[in-house]
């Protein structure tokens, strides 16, 4: 992929972060590259009941909309990485991963963290997209 350039990506339902911190999703090729997603609201506090399951569908929620931005689908989803602060809570986290993806289920490792960026999340995850790929059928959430 030499010479290929980064195109920035933006969703309407994923709030921008302030200029010059980092991109949300970046099209490289027909690879796409998602930054953390979180259930964290742009003024504050959380989306959903906060739950970590919802806080699970919240954060797949951008991340799809930042896919489907950049011209893919849920299903050319093939990697995930899931941050959680509650370990104990991570069968909430594949239940809601469920509500999304159908087999083969994208690759995906589970990180234990001690807290993320604001108070009251408990779930942030990232993605790899490949436009195109679609290996399996969709799910809907």
């Amino acid at each position: 992929m030499s010479g290929a350039t980064a195109r920035r990506v933006v969703a309407v339902e994923v709030p921008e972060p302030s200029p010059g911190l980092f991109s949300n999703c970046l099209v490289v090729g027909d690879m796409v590259h998602v930054s953390g997603q979180h259930a964290g609201r742009p003024g504050g506090g959380l989306l959903g009941d906060g739950s970590v399951r919802d806080q699970t569908r919240q954060s797949l929620r951008k991340i799809v909309a930042l896919v489907e931005a950049a011209g893919g689908r849920a299903a050319d989803i093939v990697k995930l990485t899931v941050y959680l602060t509650q370990m104990d809570r991570k069968s909430e986290v594949s239940e809601a991963r469920r509500e999304f993806f159908r087999e083969p289920l994208p690759c995906s490792t589970l990180i234990g963290v001690n807290a993320l960026v604001a108070p009251g999340l408990a779930v942030e995850i990232d993605a790899v997209a490949v436009i195109g790929c679609g290996a399996r059928e969709e799910a809907t959430a």
